[in-house]
């Protein structure tokens, strides 16, 4: 294997005059080609021998594998969220291409099928029937969704239910569930088990478990599957399906739709393709994944950072790499080919790395499917890893390596070889660059918040370069006021520490540690202040809907906690006499699908106090708002919803109901936390638009100096314990809001733990790093017989300033990214927002990183301490 030549080697013009032409041709010849890989590994084993290099090295491997296990697990979240409901629509589907679709819960005729029948170019018709239900087995519950199939769908429909035969879907008395779910509830085959639909409990025969040969990735989804007339008989619903699947001629497309839609509008039904449920949850998960996107895009930025910082402690190394290359007659391309293996190497560690740790996020962290969408989608938690997401996590790993590796080393390699002191000598104007950098960075943050909040990752990135330009002169002062605060103790070891951070040599060093602990305590405070903004939003909106009421009554489970389960009204007049119960009335509420969004109509009760939430209203007066919507057809919409509707305040729009009605635009709300947007009408306007007397919960009204426990306790009497409604204070049922809508929250929340502990490993990295360069300046200072303790505190006094000028600009600026992303969040999923400043959170982050990093210092550097003295001095 070849070597790079040595100086020795190399031929000076006056050692051979007359092999002045060879020697040149010899150069340009080899100017040509490239280097070969032996050079190349040669270099690169050489340089990994150092210590200090392969910690360095190894920094920047867990940055750059920090922010591709950050995307790569966003990304597998995202697709397996998506794909567990369009597994689910596809195995129904089968070869169908339309479907009709109830607006209500209550369904519509199954004769409608014969109608379908008759129509020009359908072939086949395959009815459904679907509820929400609870199954309840000898040692547990779960939520199902309900699925009854017509013996059609045995032949033509889906791969579900083709395991199936046509006599078994048209006679059997027996419900089917995958074996996850049979095991959850402790139930077996051909054991009883119960359904609790609405407000009844009925007993069914589990006659089968599926496993994952007879229903594929559905194994993991929520459903109960039964015939047609069997689910019909359990939901109360004789005669009545959801939706009917519609198979159509090749060719008759066109008659079909036009038939189907003129028959969708007699009969007020949806006509829609048949895998639009999917369409559907792509809309409802959209904001929820934008947001985990966001926080993930930004954290995966802030790990690139940390890997470019720690790549800046290398400069200094591969200048002398670069410089003793070109001595050795090495070209510029050929050098830039050394470099680049360089960074490929580091790129496919990271990546390796990222990939294998966002495998272990996904599967244990990001894997939870947000409950909350379980209330109108049946969502599983299978996981679905794509080629395009693998693709993605190399393709930013590898990126990030090279521009890593190449960046700070750019103007090296353009200029021709010079000294060290040219080197680290300031360009002219360099100053006056970074400060104009810096405010303009601001100045284009502060833009983005006020006319485009929705960019808040380009708002983030030049925030990050605005506080990375503004960095030196901040971390100046900052050691300027160390250096007059230490003045009058006269200490040895805070004068050593103030030459040692002024030293121009070591000036690169030190802004990028500072800039490590900056852009680590930076991700940590915007990422955790936003969250809990949004947290915060979304308790101040459970606080004020759930307040509307002492005591709320709904059919039971987390999947029916936003009461759009109906039930018979009738059930108030049970209650009414009670001792404890002042005044018992109707709230009404349901799922609607608007255009592509199956949105959350609320309808309070007309004589509700406040039927709209002052802290929900975003455009319009409070007062006349409630007003209005105390009588007849007026709605508040949410913004979203108005402004795909082109609507201004006043102006009438059609509600898609199953009773097309005429509303006006009230006002304009957040979503209420429910991603695709809410709709807020009364309760009696909801029973003209629905044609439906049922309520959805009871709203009842504590009895004077009579406590809402003592009335909770004498309604579950007064009900029974086999009713199937839950009886709940506005306490526990905000409690219970409070919970579901954490749970949707936890990949935030888990996003920002990983973000504090990256930040915590890079900044103990980079200082265990940092002392380990430092040896051979401490062994040449100990040439004068300084003490060892004097330079251990020496080093600390020093790394605290690094550490906390570092930590405290990063704080400071996160401070704003808070507000950045925030207003982003606001903008882009529509969710009910608390702006605010979390200083607390800010403090919280400065300690804990900053204490952390420091106390990483102090074993690492006694050691160092105790290096032997030398006359030399380091370069």
């Amino acid at each position: 294997m070849s070597s790079p030549p040595s100086p020795a080697d190399t031929p000076k013009p006056e050692q051979a005059p007359g092999n002045r032409g060879s020697t040149i041709a010899r150069l340009r010849r080899r100017a040509r080609r490239t280097v070969p890989l032996g050079e190349i590994l040669f270099v690169f084993r050489a340089r990994l021998k150092e210590r200090a290099v392969l910690g360095q090295e190894a920094l920047a491997v867990i940055g750059i594998s920090v922010g591709v296990a950050l995307l790569f697990a966003s990304q597998v979240a995202s697709q397996s969220l998506d794909g567990s409901v369009r597994q689910l629509t596809q195995q129904l589907v089968g070869g169908t291409q339309y479907q009709l679709d109830a607006r209500g819960p209550e369904g519509f005729p199954e004769s409608v099928a014969r109608e379908v029948d008759a129509l020009p170019g359908v072939t086949a018709t395959m009815p459904l029937l679907e509820q929400q239900a609870i199954v309840l087995g000898p040692h547990g519950q779960t939520s199902v969704e309900l699925i009854g199939a017509d013996p059609r769908f045995a032949n033509i429909g889906g791969p579900l239910l083709r395991k199936f035969s046509a006599p078994q879907l048209a006679h059997e008395k027996v419900i089917a569930l995958p074996a996850p779910v049979a095991a959850a509830i402790g139930a077996s085959p051909l054991q009883d088990v119960h359904l609790q639909i609405g407000a009844s409990t009925a007993e069914a025969l589990l006659g089968a478990t599926l496993s994952e040969s007879d229903i594929g990735g559905l194994i993991h989804s929520q459903v109960a599957l039964a015939p047609l007339l069997y689910a019909q008989k359990l939901a109360g619903t004789l005669g009545r399906i959801s939706r009917l699947y519609i198979k159509v001629k090749p060719g008759k497309q066109a008659k079909a739709d036009a038939g189907l839609r003129k028959l969708a509008a007699a009969r007020h039904l949806n006509a829609v393709p048949a895998d639009f449920d999917a369409q559907l949850f792509s809309v409802a998960s959209a904001p929820a994944q934008q947001g985990e996107n966001l926080f993930s895009l930004i954290s995966a930025v802030v790990g690139f950072l940390f890997a470019f910082n720690a790549m800046l402690l290398t400069v200094t190394e591969r200048r002398r790499l670069i410089n003793t290359m070109r001595r050795l007659v090495f070209t510029r391309p050929m050098i830039v080919q050394t470099l680049v293996f360089d960074a490929l190497v580091i790129g496919a560690a990271a990546t390796l790395l990222g990939i294998g740790l966002g495998e272990l996020l996904s599967t244990a962290l990001f894997h939870s499917a947000p409950g909350y969408l379980a209330f109108a989608f049946p969502v599983g938690s299978q996981r679905i890893v794509g080629v395009s997401t693998i693709a993605l996590a190399v393709a930013a790993g590898f990126l990030a390596a090279l521009v890593g590796v190449l960046a700070p080393l750019r103007h090296i390699l353009a200029l021709p070889l010079r000294s060290q002191v040219e080197v680290e000598r300031p360009l002219r104007g360099w100053t006056a660059t970074r400060l104009s950098v810096g405010i303009l960075g601001l100045l284009l943050t502060t833009l983005i918040v006020l006319f485009r909040p929705q960019s808040a990752v380009v708002g983030v990135i030049t925030l990050v370069i605005a506080g990375l330009a503004l960095l030196p002169f901040l971390f100046r002062g900052v050691v300027l006021g160390f250096a007059w605060a230490q003045s009058p103790f006269r200490s040895t070891s805070t004068r050593l520490a103030v030459g040692e951070l002024k030293d121009t040599m070591t000036s690169v060093r030190s802004l990028a540690v500072a800039a490590t602990g900056a852009l680590a305590v930076f991700g940590t405070v915007a990422v955790a202040g936003a969250q809990h903004n949004l947290q915060s939003g979304l308790n101040d909106a459970t606080r004020e809907w759930n307040r509307a009421a002492d005591v709320w009554i709904s059919p039971s489970g987390d999947d029916n906690a936003l009461a759009t389960t109906p039930f018979p009204a009738s059930v108030a007049s049970r209650l009414t006499h009670l001792e404890d119960v002042r005044s018992v009335s109707i709230y009404r509420g349901g799922f609607l699908n608007v255009g592509d969004r199956r949105v959350w109509v609320i309808a309070p009760p007309r004589q509700s106090a406040e039927p709209m939430p002052a802290g929900q209203l975003t455009e319009g007066s409070v007062e006349e708002a409630n007003a209005r919507l105390r009588g007849h057809g007026w709605a508040v919409l949410s913004e979203a919803i108005a402004h795909e509707m082109h609507l201004r305040l006043g102006e009438s729009f059609t509600l898609p109901s199953p009773n097309p009605t005429t509303f006006r635009l009230a006002g304009l709300s957040t979503n209420g936390g429910w991603p695709p947007g809410a709709i807020v009408i009364n309760a009696e306007d909801y029973a003209r638009a629905w044609g439906s007397n049922a309520a959805s919960a009871l709203n009842v009204h504590v009895a004077p100096g009579r406590s809402s426990g003592e009335a909770r306790l004498q309604i579950i009497r007064a009900l029974g314990a086999d009713s199937g409604l839950a009886v709940q204070t506005a306490a526990e049922r905000e409690a219970q809001w409070i919970r579901l809508s954490s749970q949707g929250l936890a990949r935030l929340t888990q996003i920002k733990t990983i973000v504090l502990i990256a930040a915590i490993l890079a900044m103990g990295f980079v200082m265990i790093s940092l002392i380990w360069q430092r040896r051979e300046r401490i062994a040449y200072l100990k040439r004068t017989g300084t003490r060892r303790g004097l330079l251990w505190r020496s080093l600390l006094f020093e790394s605290a300033v690094l550490l906390g000028s570092g930590c405290l600009i990063g704080a400071v600026v996160g401070l704003y990214g808070q507000l950045v992303i925030s207003h982003a969040l606001t903008t882009v999923t529509g969710f009910p927002i608390t702006i605010s400043v979390g200083v607390l959170i800010a403090i919280y982050s400065f300690l804990i990183v900053s204490v952390t990093a420091l106390a990483s210092v102090a074993i690492p550097g006694y050691f160092a301490t105790r290096v032997r003295a030398t006359m030399v001095k380091p370069t």
